[in-house]
């Protein structure tokens, strides 16, 4: 398959992972809060979709205010990004993957702590698509294929590996298995797909909306359905994550962003129809897609950390290092730190 000129090699991507893990484990220092716990500016790097701006909106729009944190200035990173500044410094919050959480940890020996678990795919997520003319026609046909997935180490290529080789018999392994797979940013990847340079592609988010409704193509693997069939849980995408250090430093800053984002995530649940509208005046993405994203059959934000959520993110901890995509099986009774947000 030629002709995607984005495509990234797993070998570079794993070794540009392994550097940044390294660096992050030297630590840049994060500044501490002053005497009284008040912050100043506190900084989140968060997924560039609109369905995630859609959380975010109310904090933005200054309907969630604090006496903690001055500011809480949020940039916008795509995945394999989000990744990398996992533990960097470059930010006090990431949402990161599940997978960046423990390899930061095991790998480049940083203690990262999960302040709150996000984006569970409840039945509208992740799909593997096909052209419709494809004579692919489930799981078991992607043995010899080219996949395009959109980030290598990400809880969705984790999470589809495991389905691939749980429900469907396939060797699922990134590099000598039974499938090549190829990174695409998830635009190229539908592009790609749709020209034919690659046999398949996993995708969510707006991609995968987008696909769903597209009559050229069709689903052959049901990524988030069949992971709960395996696994007996929903798909948890990702975590906000801090370092131990900053956590103590922090503590109270900490907090008051779990508060924070409890707020503006009930208030994106209670007010879906009046920000879709408005997000899509400003970036131009279909306002219905962030109503289908909201409509909890579809996702789930969270960004809390109660029992459910922790006991959906184990199952997947489980069967990632089970089945050797990880290094460890975390003990999350050790690394989630409790907050005040929940569901």
């Amino acid at each position: 398959m030629g002709g995607v000129s984005s495509m990234v090699s797993l070998r570079t991507a794993s070794t540009m992972a392994a550097v940044l893990l390294t660096i992050s484990a030297c630590g840049t220092g994060q500044g501490a809060s002053d005497g009284t716990g008040r912050c100043g500016t506190f900084t989140l790097g968060a997924l560039d979709d609109d369905s995630h701006r859609a959380a975010y909106h109310a904090i933005e729009k200054g309907r969630v205010k604090s006496e903690v944190i001055g500011e809480l200035k949020i940039n916008y990173l795509q995945i394999p990004a989000l990744i990398q500044a996992t533990a960097s410094g470059q930010y006090d919050v990431v949402g990161t993957s599940l997978p960046g959480v423990v390899n930061a940890r095991e790998k480049g020996g940083v203690d990262l702590r999960i302040v709150g678990l996000i984006q569970a795919q409840t039945g509208g997520g992740t799909k593997t698509f096909v052209p419709a003319g494809s004579g692919i026609r489930s799981g078991h046909d992607l043995k010899g294929k080219t996949v395009g997935v959109s980030g290598f180490g990400s809880s969705v290529m984790m999470s589809t590996q495991i389905v691939y080789t749980k429900k469907y018999g396939l060797d699922a392994k990134a590099e000598g298995g039974d499938i090549k797979y190829v990174e695409l940013d998830p635009q190229t990847m539908y592009s790609a797909l749709k020209k034919g340079d690659i046999d398949a592609a996993v995708m969510f988010h707006q991609t995968g909306w987008r696909a769903g409704n597209d009559p050229g193509l069709r689903v052959v693997a049901d990524i988030d359905n069949d992971f709960r069939e395996v696994s007996g849980a929903w798909l948890v995408g990702a975590a906000y994550v801090v370092p131990g250090d900053l956590l103590k430093k922090k503590a109270k800053c900490v907090a008051e962003f779990q508060r924070m984002i409890g707020e503006s995530v009930a208030y994106a649940e209670q007010n879906v129809s009046e920000l879709a509208p408005e997000i899509s005046r400003q970036t131009g993405v279909d306002a219905e897609f962030i109503e289908y994203w909201w409509n909890q059959k579809s996702y789930r934000f969270g960004g809390g950390t109660d029992a459910e959520w922790i006991d959906w993110a184990g199952r997947f901890y489980r069967l990632a290092h089970e089945g050797g995509y990880l290094p460890k099986n975390p003990d999350l009774g050790e690394i989630v730190v409790n907050g005040g947000t929940g569901e």
